[in-house]
């Protein structure tokens, strides 16, 4: 039992052995991982799919209409004949019966003509939206992947900040015993220290809600163990040029396809709504036969006479056979002014569309000009909070040194502590808002080329 029990932990330490380190991902694969697997894209693609199944159903509406059916029944009694029409007394009787018909619309004043235009213009924009999903995504995911990467960097910050008060703290300590400083000063730093923990734990709790807002976006759902792999960003390389609006195209943009197809699927509306003015005309033809238990076939003798003898169910099936076409005119004189209603609200709906196809011009414009400026302004705090983390670092540097000295006081030391630790917090906002506001401008023009 002992042999078994150590074979069995060797296995067991063998097989945790064996498995791969928790994976690490990079923005690339979330991204990728989100456009695959995002429920709203999926809720899009479904869009997509309904639109296609509605332009499926638009070009079949061109094919006639087919139908066939048949019965067989008995009845006792008093039973009437459905082939002769002539009443059976005091007898069973099986019928059936049996037909086939098709019917087409020849006219309906283009209103298919219009329905296909409009399926065509719905999926259209069902693909223009799922585009414009998966661009929204793209930048969802890449902002709260930034905002771990931020996360991480200012809890490193906090944990620095920490270590360096306690090591201080020690020194302190010391310069206390032989008496270069007062035990205010202790105090205050203590104090220093335990704000800088609670700095700490905000930070930690801070990174914990950033991998889980990513994480679903992703929808993974353990985020507690999720990894992913820093970005390089010290090689700033300076402002990037970017075109001006007056060298863009919204045209190409989805969001602006998606409006356009709103106007073309309004459109196709109000002419949908007008073709009830039109009549209609509709082509129908059938085939039907029936047999009846009750009838029999005369049979004339040689002699001129006639016998009746059993009349088979194929035989009646063939010689009951009966065909129709039929033609129908239907032409619309008065419908309480419903028709006329339909058409003005189409009308508006129109209206409407266009509108909103300007007013998303508009916007689009807006967005790229926003995010240009965006990105200007995110370069120079950037360099500006590179700069002032350089004097901040020297200037704490040195007042520490003058503290150690005794050249100056803990005030003085303290502030320059809390400048330093600004001006990192500072740095890493800075740097990463300036990385995700150039990515979504090289997106943004992505889309519009």
């Amino acid at each position: 039992m002992r042999t078994m029990t150590v074979i069995l932990a060797m296995l067991a330490a063998g097989t945790l052995c064996a498995q791969p380190s928790s994976k690490v991902w990079t923005l690339e694969e979330c991204i990728d991982y989100a456009l695959e697997h995002n429920i709203e894209i999926k809720r899009q693609e479904l869009g997509v799919n309904n639109s296609e199944i509605g332009l499926s159903e638009s070009r079949w509406s061109y094919a006639p209409s087919l139908s066939a059916g048949a019965s067989y029944s008995i009845s006792s009694g008093r039973v009437l004949d459905q082939t002769t029409y002539e009443f059976i007394e005091n007898n069973v009787v099986g019928s059936s019966s049996a037909s086939v018909s098709g019917s087409v619309q020849v006219f309906s004043g283009m209103r298919r003509h219009y329905a296909l235009k409009k399926a065509k213009a719905s999926l259209k924009a069902s693909l223009a939206d799922l585009e414009s999903v998966r661009t929204d995504v793209e930048l969802n995911v890449t902002a709260a992947y930034l905002q771990i990467l931020c996360d991480q960097e200012n809890l490193a910050s906090a944990r620095e900040m920490a270590s360096m008060l306690e090591s201080q703290m020690e020194k302190i300590q010391t310069m206390v015993d032989l008496g270069r400083v007062t035990e205010a000063d202790l105090l205050q730093i203590r104090s220093q220290h335990y704000a800088a923990l609670n700095d700490v734990a905000a930070a930690e709790g801070q990174c914990r809600l950033s991998r889980m807002e990513l994480c679903q976006l992703l929808e993974i759902q353990d985020w507690e163990s999720f990894a992913i792999e820093p970005i390089k960003t010290d090689d700033y390389d300076g402002m990037q040029l970017f075109p001006s609006m007056d060298s863009i195209s919204v045209e190409s943009r989805p969001e602006y396809r998606s409006a356009e197809a709103g106007v073309e699927v309004a459109r196709r509306n109000l002419q949908i709504a007008r073709a009830s003015y039109y009549p209609t005309l509709s082509l129908s033809a059938g085939y039907g036969t029936s047999y009846s238990g009750a009838r029999q076939k005369a049979v004339q003798n040689p002699d001129g006479t006639y016998r009746y003898e059993a009349y088979p169910f194929f035989r009646q099936y063939l010689d009951n056979g009966s065909s129709y076409l039929s033609l129908s005119l239907n032409i619309p004189i008065f419908s309480g002014m419903s028709t006329r209603n339909s058409v003005w609200r189409a009308r508006n709906a129109s209206l409407d569309a266009q509108y909103a196809l300007k007013t998303v011009r508009k916007q689009l414009s807006r967005e790229y000009e926003q995010a240009l400026i965006e990105y200007q302004t995110s370069c120079r705090q950037y360099e500006t909070a590179r700069e002032q983390l350089a004097y901040a670092k020297e200037a704490a540097r040195m007042m520490t040194e003058k503290y150690n000295l005794g050249k100056t006081d803990f005030a003085s030391w303290n502030t320059a502590m809390t400048e330093l630790a600004k001006a990192k917090y500072g740095n890493n906002a800075k740097k990463y808002s300036n990385y995700f506001s150039k990515r979504r401008l090289l997106i943004i023009n992505t889309t519009n080329n």
